[in-house]
């Protein structure tokens, strides 16, 4: 039922990964907020124009190139992961008796949700076929967020719910930021044998599970945590949000381009740049709102940021089902493709609202 994308087309996070998952609480900043809000539409967007443009359901390939702008977004998700995790744990780095309530606090945040949408997305393979894995060890590394083999998607691998391996690289992090905080020797060497990891397996010849451990993300997640550091040490910045605006269009202008010009303009190193300009543009937020340079978001937003994690898993089994139902209705062309795209949209957000209320926050709250 999920597997309508290459699985290197998911983030959001998160976020992520996504939504508070990464904070373990309410975010301090209302600016991280909308940022946090904007990715998680824009990799909704991205998800249902991809599935609508399959040839299996509408075959409109426009809808896939006006909505699959901004590939960098994803990488931004892992930045903005990074940056509020240190803003909120960096404090408690070297301190060994904040680790175990640490990753509680990370294990509630990130599993019940996860295994409560996954059942869900099961039962629904029921109606709807898709590939379910039938071997106990694949079905527990699906369970534990652990990456499949290459049989199975390769060391990214995510069995039926496929966006999930932006989460296997989390989990990861989460653990080396848990090594932090019980030991600052132990977080270094830690950290220090996945570079050494990195560089090795950049000459070649490391097997599926070390390439992963290599992979980008964990790069990206570095940007934010030392973005996260310099805003600590960072005095008040008149020019903050001046700085952010031009930071904010350059970061558009490489998602935009490469889109725009069918692939012809792809600047070199544009995809490091994009991660930095997200740098610049988390700090440029926070110490504008440290300076109350920036106004608090809306309750809205709020709700929305909070859900983040839910849309995060719901929005793309229900993409694939809202455009299942609509085939099976008889819709198509760009009448159906359109009603795709906003049911999708609709059912996404309210789905993900509604969850958050009634299942996640419960959930959370009753193992805390």
């Amino acid at each position: 039922m999920t597997k309508n994308m290459p699985a290197t087309t998911a983030p959001p996070t998160g976020q992520t990964t996504f939504g508070n998952v990464s904070s373990g609480r309410r975010a301090p900043y209302q600016s991280l907020n909308v940022v946090r809000v904007v990715l998680a539409l824009l990799v909704l967007g991205y998800h249902a124009g991809g599935t609508i443009a399959l040839d299996k359901y509408f075959s409109i390939a426009t809808f896939g190139h006006l909505l699959g702008f901004g590939g960098n977004r994803v990488a931004f998700f892992f930045v903005l992961s990074g940056f509020v995790m240190k803003l909120a744990y960096g404090r408690y780095i070297g301190q060994i008796d904040k680790c175990r309530p640490y990753l509680w606090r990370r294990f509630v945040r990130v599993f019940p949700t996860y295994w409560v949408v996954l059942l869900m997305v099961f039962l629904a393979s029921m109606v709807f076929p898709a590939d379910v894995p039938s071997d106990i060890w694949s079905v527990l590394k699906m369970l534990l967020l652990i990456p499949q083999s290459h049989g199975a998607g390769g060391p990214h691998g995510a069995p039926l719910l496929i966006v999930a391996w932006t989460m296997h690289y989390e989990i990861v992090f989460y653990l080396v930021l848990g090594a932090w905080i019980a030991s600052r020797v132990l977080g270094a060497t830690i950290s220090l044998l996945l570079v050494v990891n990195a560089a090795d397996c950049a000459s070649g010849g490391c097997g599926p599970y070390r390439e992963f451990l290599s992979g980008l993300p964990m790069a990206y997640f570095v940007v934010g945590v030392a973005a996260a550091w310099a805003v600590r040490r960072l005095p008040a910045l008149p020019a903050a949000m001046p700085i952010m605006w031009p930071a904010l269009a350059g970061y558009v202008l490489i998602a935009l381009v490469p889109q725009l010009s069918d692939g012809q303009w792809v600047w070199p190193h544009s995809g490091l740049l994009s991660v930095g300009l997200a740098g610049v543009i988390l700090v440029c937020l926070v110490n504008a709102e440290e300076a109350r340079a920036q106004r608090n978001s809306s309750a809205w937003v709020q709700r929305l940021s909070d859900a983040s994690y839910a849309m995060y898993l719901l929005h793309f089994p229900i993409i694939s089902l809202v455009c299942k139902l609509l085939m099976l209705a008889g819709l198509q062309g760009v009448v159906g493709a359109t009603l795709a795209l906003v049911l999708s949209f609709v059912v996404s957000i309210a789905a993900a609202l509604a969850f958050n209320v009634y299942i996640e926050r419960r959930l959370v709250a009753w193992l805390k």
